[in-house]
């Protein structure tokens, strides 16, 4: 199983290792977990401490935030603060050897955990499950693959804190945990653990193993990616007692089965490759393994790029010509084909309009891009269409910000994205982190600031400042201080540093 090398020593060092692969993530939570993880940390011990004197320390509510899925759909889930985002990667970094391998040869998950101290690569661990299926496919006349429906969104509050306890970890963690899940969540029971994050998929993928490691479970093999599960036998009969089994298993922990996703003996991967031509098998082959690598999503990390050969350039030119052009393929394009600017530049703002959900493909697209002044008429225009979700104008924010505020175009995008009607506390506070202070970002920050908030605009315009003169910036940041605990801790953390000591 491929890991990351990454001298991970920390918590912070977690944190900053899988900041950029979630699904929006912010420059203000990174700037204070990295220049104060200590401060945080004594800031959640007083969350969690049960003293009169800690009256008005505890973990917020979370911020709702909607990121885009294929075929229109959206996926719920909140964006934590910087307190609350440390809290979950301290949490399980330090109990990051609860996390265990699976026992059984035959019967074993994939996924989120740490191996020799590293964290596993997921795009490496999902293809180790490919490859069982089509292994166990190969030795069983049957099989079932069924997944759980809105799994993340379903998972009942106490069921994960007894399943923290069952793994053993330390009884203060696991009442910390158990408070967590019921602050941030305002007292919910569900709906409790946010996604895209690599702690909580830990969390998620390690909750189900009841599944496999079950008695009753007859079937000669069975394999797990976090919610996916394929059960493998030579008796048709055996797989349907156990796919009852694991359903009542499931409802005992309220959750149950999506019926849509529900397939018995489905293709396995060497026969759905056989129906794909050639050239797309090898081309699949190549976007995996660039994923494992991380070509996409940290393209910085990685010495060399995907090598193309003359047939696959042609086949994916030939795809980007294509009408009404697939999700699928069109991310294949956008994963693979982003050195060749000239090729694609003329469908870049259709792929950004009609696919929200690769907004983080576009960014990477663009990083790969010299022509910032295409980048900046590209952007400008799709910014003006009133129907972009969150989760676009997040990335695009991203797009601006790491390559656009040295363009002429940066003040209108900076007005255009901000005033957006689709925008939401966290996009817009993508904008207010941004470290410049032309086009009026300043003003905006300072308006913020002495409003008496304590929320996305003000941390994010506190943290936003940090470029600023220090006697400018500790001035304003002083007012802001006042509105919460959280607020004053944002505020020690940022002017504890000299001009400039941030980046």
């Amino acid at each position: 199983m491929q890991r990351w090398e990454v001298d991970m020593l920390s918590s912070a060092e977690f944190f900053e290792h899988d900041c950029r692969s979630t699904l929006f993530p912010m420059e203000t939570c990174r700037i204070l977990i990295k220049r104060g993880a200590a401060e945080l940390d004594a800031y959640i011990q007083r969350c969690l401490s049960k003293s009169g004197a800690d009256v008005g320390h505890q973990f917020l509510a979370q911020t709702r935030v909607y990121a885009a899925k294929p075929y229109g759909h959206l996926r719920r889930t909140v964006k934590l603060d910087p307190v609350a985002e440390y809290f979950l990667y301290d949490l399980v970094y330090r109990n990051k050897s609860k996390f265990r391998k699976p026992f059984q040869e035959n019967k074993k998950h994939f996924g989120y955990r740490f191996e020799d101290g590293d964290p596993i690569n997921p795009a490496s661990s999902y293809a180790g499950f490919r490859q069982a299926i089509f292994a166990y496919g190969q030795n069983y006349k049957y099989s079932i693959s069924f997944d759980v429906a809105s799994y993340f969104n379903s998972i009942y509050h106490h069921d994960i804190v007894s399943w923290f306890a069952n793994i053993n970890a330390d009884i203060d963690d696991v009442n910390s945990l158990g408070t967590f899940l019921r602050q941030s969540n305002s007292g919910r029971s569900v709906d409790c653990l946010p996604q895209g994050i690599y702690p909580t998929k830990m969390i998620g993928n390690d909750f189900l193993r009841f599944v496999e490691q079950h008695h009753g479970v007859k079937a000669e093999a069975a394999v797990r990616f976090m919610d996916d599960i394929v059960l493998f036998s030579d008796s048709r009969e055996r797989l349907t007692e156990d796919f009852y089994l694991i359903q009542k298993l499931l409802g005992q922990k309220g959750l149950s089965v999506n019926p849509s996703k529900t397939q018995r003996d489905a293709s396995s991967e060497s026969e759905i490759e056989d129906g794909i031509d050639k050239i797309k098998q090898q081309l699949l082959r190549k976007r995996r393994q660039a994923t494992r690598n991380g070509y996409e999503t940290d393209p910085g990390n990685v010495d060399d790029e995907i090598d193309l050969s003359d047939v696959e350039v042609a086949y994916l030119r030939n795809l980007l010509r294509t009408e009404n052009l697939s999700e699928e393929d069109a991310e294949l394009v956008l994963s693979l084909f982003r050195e060749y600017q000239d090729d694609i530049k003329p469908y870049l703002a259709q792929f950004a309009l009609n696919f929200p959900h690769l907004a983080k493909n576009i960014w990477s697209v663009c990083s790969h891009s010299e022509d910032r002044n295409f980048i900046g008429k590209l952007l400008l225009d799709i910014s003006k269409n009133a129907a972009l979700q969150e989760y676009q104008l997040f990335w695009f924010a991203w797009i601006l910000q790491d390559f656009l505020m040295q363009t002429s175009h940066a003040a209108e995008l900076i007005s255009n994205l901000y005033n957006h009607p689709n925008a939401t506390l966290v996009s817009k506070a993508k904008i207010l982190e941004i470290p410049d202070n032309r086009f009026g970002l300043v003003e905006m920050r300072d308006e913020h600031l002495v409003a008496g908030r304590s929320d996305w605009l003000a941390w994010a315009s506190a943290v936003g400042h940090r470029n600023l003169p220090a006697i400018s910036r500790n001035h304003k940041l002083e007012y802001f201080a006042n509105s919460s605990q959280l607020n004053h801790l944002i505020m020690s953390i940022v002017t504890s540093y000299s001009d400039g000591a941030f980046e």
